[in-house]
């Protein structure tokens, strides 16, 4: 892995943890134990480190909020995809941890995150305005409306409250935030009550997480030192 790479991974992994104002360029050299100089070569501070991640996260999301197929999934791979898009923004938590102060220290940042909300709200209100066409979600314009921001407000936001509130582990809160979903869309899907045994044994069971996990942070990386 290339020093460039390890620096972004190092870096996401301490601003996830203890928050981007707590964490200096300084901190991530003695981390990956290499000179501050070095890091400085690959990144001209912590400015740099902070917009490089936030590409590698539009570009991540760029390929996730793509509606080839959305409009035919089924009521389990609603679920899916839902945990796919919770995992995905899990990975860049930090970027929706107090967004004021990091528009105020990084004012370029602040379009591109404001790009990929107002891209996720309008793929949750496609994916519910096509569910409700196929009959597969019963709910009025008004509360599917609703429902969409709900949706988006527990993505970006579920993250925080448990880390405030509890001490779950990274993938009890994708599931925690997955069942706070889940339990908003359940009542709505048009399912007989062995679909809804069945969907309520895979969102109990956690096994399918295993087999949809988002894409490495670094395949959203094209850095050429």
């Amino acid at each position: 892995m290339k020093t460039a790479q390890r620096i972004l991974l190092t870096a996401l992994a301490m601003f996830n943890e203890h928050g981007e104002n707590s964490v200096t360029s300084v901190d991530i050299a003695i981390e990956l134990d290499i000179s501050p100089g070095n890091l400085y070569y690959h990144f001209k501070g912590k400015e740099s480190i902070v917009i490089a991640l936030m590409k590698m996260h539009e570009k991540q999301m760029q390929t996730l909020l793509t509606r080839e197929k959305l409009d035919t999934l089924n009521a389990e791979e609603i679920m899916y995809y839902l945990y796919l898009l919770v995992d995905s923004i899990h990975v860049f938590r930090f970027l929706y941890k107090s967004p004021a102060d990091l528009a105020e220290k990084y004012p370029s940042i602040v379009k591109r995150r404001q790009h990929i909300l107002a891209n996720l709200k309008r793929q949750i209100s496609f994916l519910f305005t096509s569910l409700g066409e196929r009959k597969v979600l019963v709910t009025t314009e008004a509360d599917r409306v609703l429902l969409v921001e709900l949706i988006l407000l527990i993505i970006t936001q579920s993250c925080q409250f448990d880390e405030l509130n509890s001490h779950m582990d990274d993938e009890v809160q994708r599931f925690h935030a997955l069942s706070l979903m889940m339990v908003s869309i359940f009542p709505r899907l048009a399912l007989n009550e062995k679909e809804k045994a069945h969907l309520l044994n895979i969102l109990h069971s956690h096994d399918f997480a295993s087999d949809i996990k988002s894409e490495s942070p670094l395949d959203s990386y094209s850095g050429s030192k």
